[in-house]
């Protein structure tokens, strides 16, 4: 009875023990727990501090449109007003066009009759004056319309213009979308043109280098006429101070019917 007893209470001391062990380990994990869990905590506070300090630093040094377009007007290269010439022969009959890169309309002219205007210049039966307005963003809100055109006029300096022009167009968001309105994705846009991406390029749309000529071609083209009729919306074209149409019912005009009309209206212009 006497060694019953003295067992009974070893394993009394050895499950007291085990239990003890038992819970100082316990113990220790959630010392543990509590104290991982408050080194993740600090270390997101810290990496969402620093998240906002960098945005904050980016968007501090960032460019931004009111800083720059009442400097002083620079015009793009090759430019003697604000107007972009397009065109092998400079003294061949100008078509105008007036066009907003944020325009859905100017997108559907452009992708449908882009290309005859483009084979009429380059084989000087006409040149291209082009009248980049930026409305839209005052309509819409944004700044895609201008942050567009400013990237244009870098292209016009590398001379790639119409070339970056044609992949603006071919790349245009949703017309109330802004994404024009992002620089990261203009200079994306220009690694479609071949040999435009440059430092020189790149620090151009970055720093809006050409917000006054856009300010100017915008106020140009709030007092724009084609005859005694007022331009009022874009896409505008025309030839000998007549607009072009470019509809035909509610569907733009076929590039057969398109060219007609102009090489009837250069017809009836008297020769130099």
């Amino acid at each position: 009875m006497s060694k019953k007893n003295d067992d009974g209470k070893r394993n009394a001391r050895e499950r007291m023990q085990a239990e003890r062990a038992r819970q100082q380990a316990a113990d220790k994990r959630k010392r543990a727990l509590i104290i991982g869990g408050s080194v993740v905590a600090v270390l997101a506070v810290a990496a969402t501090i620093g998240i906002v300090v960098g945005n904050s630093k980016s968007d501090k040094n960032e460019t931004s449109w009111a800083t720059v377009a009442d400097k002083p007007l620079k015009l793009p290269a090759n430019m003697t007003s604000t107007v972009v010439p397009y065109g092998s022969n400079p003294n061949a009959p100008v078509v105008t066009v007036y066009e907003d890169f944020r325009c859905p309309i100017c997108e559907q002219v452009e992708t449908k009759l882009g290309g005859t205007l483009t084979q009429l210049a380059d084989a000087g039966t006409i040149r291209i004056e082009y009248h980049i307005a930026s409305f839209l963003d005052k309509n819409l809100g944004g700044n895609g319309s201008k942050y567009a055109a400013a990237a244009a006029g870098c292209a016009q300096d590398a001379g790639k213009f119409k070339a970056y022009h044609d992949v603006l167009y071919a790349n245009q968001p949703d017309e109330s979308s802004d994404k024009f309105g992002k620089r990261s994705y203009l200079l994306d846009l220009a690694s479609k043109v071949d040999g435009l991406r440059s430092a020189t390029f790149d620090q151009c749309v970055n720093d809006l280098t050409y917000a006054p000529w856009v300010k100017a071609s915008q106020e140009e083209f709030n007092n724009a006429k084609v005859g005694n009729d007022k331009v009022t919306g874009t896409p505008t074209i025309a030839l000998n101070n007549q607009k072009l149409k470019y509809t035909e019912g509610n569907q733009i005009m076929s590039p057969e019917a398109f060219k007609a009309q102009i090489e009837g209206i250069i017809a009836t212009m008297p020769k130099s």
